[in-house]
């Protein structure tokens, strides 16, 4: 099963550009690691990285996939820089 090494959303807030990064890798103890980092993309850093671990692909692509459809309906937006 193939799964997305990440997607990067887009959301502007008060005039301010914020981000949101989603990630699946796989780790050397065979666990799938569901990364969410986000903050501001004028910041040097991302304001909070989440790690989330997972034994299996299927569980971690779940997770992916309910935190997808929740940015996307707060108004994020797939894709480049705005």
């Amino acid at each position: 099963m193939r799964y997305p090494n990440q997607v990067k959303l887009y959301r502007e807030v008060n005039k301010r550009v914020r981000y949101y990064k989603l990630s699946i890798l796989l780790n050397l103890f065979g666990e799938y690691i569901f990364i969410k980092e986000y903050g501001s993309i004028k910041a040097k850093r991302a304001t909070r990285t989440i790690e989330e671990y997972f034994c299996t692909l299927e569980a971690a692509m779940s997770a992916y996939n309910q935190t997808l459809s929740k940015k996307l309906n707060r108004g994020y937006t797939k894709g480049e820089n705005l």
